[in-house]
């Protein structure tokens, strides 16, 4: 099976017997945004995962890693139609974790915990059965993730529910992960970022964001603030019913 099995371009009229390819050229040269989607399969086991690709131009990077956080992915793909950018985002059978069948064995895993093998072992185990054919299984789809994000600052959209900045507060399971902590009282806990350069917290702390800077050397649990703790890497957090607070979010990330 071809990697990419599918590329499609918004569908433009053809004018004065022009084709599709050469309206698009000039919409481009014009300065607009024509939208285009990719999708890369990816066989997990028993089980297809679709990494899926919109792009609409030029701009900021998101990348969407549970299929159950509807929320966060509708406020990504509501700032690349408007500001331009890109949104990878997973397709498959599941809600949040992935499941799938080897060698007749069940096994699941939570699609952001894969990105070490630590953490490819530890959330396997947490979810069933572990065993390294599975892992190898799980480590395919890491590694074409990985070699989908694009250089420069990647922006990662979450929605939570237990998970919020409270977590990050002295003697709270989180504490040790925060190298500093900006709370305003005025905004929900629940819609915070997650940065791993100094210079976005500063920047988000000066316009009064809930906001996190993660330690250099953070509980390694598999996620991709782990993996890409050494570059700029911005995790957007919001709750279920946040939309138009996380569309802002998004804005200023």
């Amino acid at each position: 099976m071809k990697d990419v099995i599918s590329r499609r371009s918004r569908k433009y009229p053809t004018i004065l017997g022009y084709s599709n390819s050469i309206i698009i050229l000039l919409l481009l040269f014009l300065g607009l945004n024509p939208a285009y989607g990719t999708n890369y399969p990816v066989r997990v086991g028993d089980s297809l995962v679709i990494i899926q690709k919109q792009q609409h131009g030029k701009g900021k990077a998101f990348i969407h890693l549970h299929q159950n956080e509807t929320t966060a992915l509708k406020a990504a793909k509501t700032v690349i139609k408007t500001q331009g950018g890109s949104v990878l985002t997973l397709r498959h059978s599941g809600g949040r974790n992935i499941i799938f069948h080897y060698h007749k064995r069940r096994y699941e895993f939570d699609p952001n915990r894969i990105f070490t093998d630590r953490g490819i072992k530890k959330t396997l185990v947490k979810f069933g059965n572990y065993s390294l054919p599975a892992h190898a299984q799980v480590k395919k789809l890491a590694n074409k993730i990985k070699l989908l994000l694009p250089k420069g600052k990647i922006i990662a959209v979450h929605n939570n529910q237990s998970y919020s900045l409270k977590d990050y507060f002295p003697g709270r399971s989180s504490a040790v992960d925060a190298r500093a902590l900006n709370f305003n009282h005025r905004q929900s806990y629940r819609n915070f970022y997650v940065v791993t350069q100094k210079s976005n917290y500063l920047r988000l702390k000066k316009l009064n964001f809930n906001s996190v800077w993660q330690t250099p050397n953070a509980t390694n649990d598999g996620s991709l603030s782990v993996y890409l703790a050494s570059r700029n890497y911005v995790n957007v957090e919001a709750g279920y019913s946040q939309l138009a607070a996380q569309i802002n979010m998004l804005k200023h990330a």
